[in-house]
């Protein structure tokens, strides 16, 4: 039998898989969405107390009928949410080009949404200082939603850009 002394090996084209590293990633990709999710279901539990105080308000100061009321709250803390996830998606070019509209809009409706949430919230406050505490709770609502739309929006697309 002749053996062959002049063959070479050539390097494996397949990539050699690191299950360790592999496994840390999927972790780590898990822990973003679930606390992305997490996030999001604070902002939309605080969304949902919003569209409520936000329609009272609405109601109190226009006599407008219930369901107007909730179209109007809708269309101002649902507007400000997606507005910033518009520009939080968007590329660096879209971004540029939306914000001459977006970044009014965004401030204008949170605004709104603060004054009114207060409104509803003082309205059966007893006393200077119940009154405003409730005046800051209603202002802090908008607040926590912009704040928790923008985190859990980027843990989302920071876990899933890395997938």
């Amino acid at each position: 039998m002749i053996q062959a002394t002049n063959v070479t090996r050539l390097p494996s084209t397949k990539p050699q898989a690191r299950p360790h590293a592999t496994k840390r990633a999927a972790k780590a990709l898990r822990r973003q969405t679930l606390t992305a999710g997490l996030v999001g279901g604070v902002a939309v539990a605080l969304t949902a107390l919003s569209l409520h105080d936000l329609a009272e308000g609405v109601r109190i100061v226009t006599h407008s009928a219930t369901w107007q009321s909730y179209a109007m709250a809708s269309g101002i803390d649902l507007g400000f949410i997606s507005t910033e996830l518009a520009m939080l998606t968007a590329s660096d070019k879209e971004r540029k080009v939306m914000a001459r509209f977006a970044k009014p809009a965004i401030i204008g409706t949170l605004c709104g949404s603060a004054v009114m949430n207060a409104f509803a919230f003082a309205k059966e406050a007893e006393g200077l200082m119940m009154t405003g505490a409730a005046i800051a709770m209603g202002i802090a609502i908008p607040a926590l939603i912009f704040a928790f739309t923008r985190i859990g929006a980027d843990r989302w697309i920071s876990a899933h850009n890395k997938a």
